[in-house]
């Protein structure tokens, strides 16, 4: 018996925990007739047909997703046709729900997968026909499922390595499948203290926690971050999603004393409508979490990402923008505009028709229009969208969008003009390289911020040193001033400026000052180092 438990991730930098876990939870014995196979959705349907073809399979086992389910079907059709006699078994979120039967699927396994998956193994080994296996199996105690990875981080390098410590949710988000589960289950300490002793051990580069309200039990996640805090190895860095309103002064002063980059925290806002939030029955004292995610950032420690989510109920554009100026004054590191997308078994997908929400049949089901935004303007925030992607989630730009922001009437108003811009030049409709990017937003500032032409060039031209060591600049960069002293080597730079930008990066309430200041870059590391030399 060969069986092929397979994963198809969304990028390369992704493992697939449930395929780990599914693996580690069969005895010795078991696992040695099934075998882990790993994708992604960017290798060619053909490449995975071959790689798994070639593997001589009995069965094969996937994992499906919104991302992947559509080639997991294909490769399945295709199975069927060269394979005839391999059994193909699907699970995951995105079957779970499913109510049609699948054509060339044989086995839909419903929930969370490890026993019912061992028990397909354990009655194929013993010769029972697939559809007499009994599947309808409560779920596992966690105690009861292994440490995901027993075999090391090896084959993990440079890859995101995710971890759970609970399952369930405390809320009942009625656009996520937390709507329809009840309760929390939680590891012991003990388990997870001895779980997060391997991460630190094998100095992994990430850990992301899947827990989808990591805090909503406030003893078990302080005792996590007091163990990291503690533990800390200096190199791997820690994701947790979080309920930001849950933080409170406990938390704060405990958080206080983590070292820069050890924890990085994404918080779900999705809207600051209050009609919207009660819509979709999520209970969240605003205010206190806009509050939180500020005071957050001021620690200076914790990578802070922000989410919202387009297409809610009673959330029109000029809420959403609203929305979107209130979480972006949070100055989040990164600010996430997702677009609605109507999963399978989620209570908004059954309440579609009483909002209007019409949304693409095909994973991943994204919303295109509902009663209350048009398609029209939901294609517009797509286009905002791209600007918040490239110039302020990307690297490369920090100082100069701070600036030009600035001198717009909301953060919002800025990215919804610097999209029209960007779509009115036909620049979504070539490829740009990087420094293609800071001609573009000297470009957009000579055309609506011309007075302010002298700091926005010098801006940009410190940001683009803080990116990297750059020999020849675009020949504005200079344009409204003349330094009369640049030296560069292989790994360092020296470069004078005519405001202080060394202030204006440090401090985000910091105004822009002008006065000659000196500075050196570094380069033989990353991130850059910039550091004054005089002023």
């Amino acid at each position: 018996m060969n069986i092929l438990l397979v994963a198809i991730n969304a990028k390369y930098i992704h493992s697939s925990l449930a395929v780990c876990n599914l693996y580690g939870y069969l005895n010795d014995d078991e696992k040695k007739h099934v075998h882990v196979k790993e994708f992604t959705v960017n290798q060619s349907e053909a490449f995975i047909v071959s790689e798994l073809f070639r593997a001589m399979p009995s069965v094969l086992a996937f994992s499906c997703y919104i991302w992947n389910i559509d080639i997991v079907l294909s490769i399945a059709e295709t199975f069927k046709k060269i394979l005839p006699h391999v059994s193909i078994i699907i699970g995951g979120p995105e079957v779970s729900y499913e109510n049609n039967v699948l054509k060339n699927i044989d086995i839909i396994v419903r929930g969370e997968g490890e026993e019912p998956f061992r028990r397909i193994v354990q009655g194929l080994l013993k010769g029972e026909p697939l559809h007499s296996i009994n599947l309808d199996t409560s779920p596992p105690p966690l105690k009861d499922i292994p440490f995901a990875y027993q075999n090391g981080f090896e084959s993990l390098t440079n890859r995101i390595i995710y971890y759970e410590t609970s399952r369930g949710c405390a809320n009942r988000c009625g656009y996520c499948l937390s709507s329809i589960t009840k309760g929390v289950r939680f590891l012991s300490w003990p388990r997870v203290k001895n779980d997060l002793d391997k991460f630190l051990a094998a100095g992994v580069k990430q850990v992301k926690f899947i827990d989808r309200t990591f805090n909503c039990a406030k003893k078990h996640a302080m005792a996590i971050w007091q163990y990291l805090i503690d533990h800390d190895n200096g190199v791997t860095n820690f994701h947790f999603e979080i309920a930001g309103e849950r933080i409170d002064e406990d938390a704060f002063a405990l958080l206080a004393q983590a070292r820069n980059g050890l924890f990085q925290f994404e918080i779900g806002v999705q809207s600051t409508n209050p009609v919207t939030l009660e819509s979709i029955n999520r209970a969240t004292d605003t205010g206190r979490l806009l509050t939180n995610a500020k005071r957050l950032k001021q620690l200076g420690s914790i990578h802070l990402h922000l989410d919202l989510i387009v297409g809610l109920p009673f959330e029109n554009y000029e809420s959403f923008a609203k929305s979107f100026n209130d979480v972006f004054l949070c100055y989040p590191h990164k600010l996430q505009v997702g677009f609605l997308k109507l999963l399978k078994g989620s209570q908004l997908r059954k309440d579609a028709t009483v909002h209007g929400i019409k949304y693409k049949q095909a994973a991943p089901y994204q919303v295109l229009e509902t009663n209350f935004i048009t398609f029209a303007q939901i294609d517009k925030l797509h286009h905002v969208e791209h600007m918040v992607e490239t110039f302020y989630n990307g690297t490369g730009f920090k100082t100069a969008i701070r600036y030009i922001l600035s001198h717009f009437p909301t953060p919002f108003n800025f990215f919804e003009t610097l999209a029209t811009y960007w779509y009115d030049c036909g620049n979504h409709l070539v490829s740009h390289k990087k420094f293609t990017l800071y001609t573009f937003l000297y470009n957009f500032a000579q055309k609506f911020l011309p007075g302010e032409m002298r700091p926005i060039c010098e801006l940009l031209k410190f940001d683009m040193l803080l990116a990297e060591n750059v020999r020849a600049f675009p020949a504005w960069v200079d344009e409204y001033y003349t330094p009369d002293n640049r030296q560069i080597t292989r790994n360092t730079a020296i470069h004078r400026f005519q405001y202080d930008v060394m202030a204006y990066k440090r401090t985000p309430q910091h105004p822009l000052q002008k006065g000659e200041t000196v500075v050196h870059f570094d380069y033989t590391s990353a991130p850059v180092k910039a550091c004054l030399i005089e002023s």
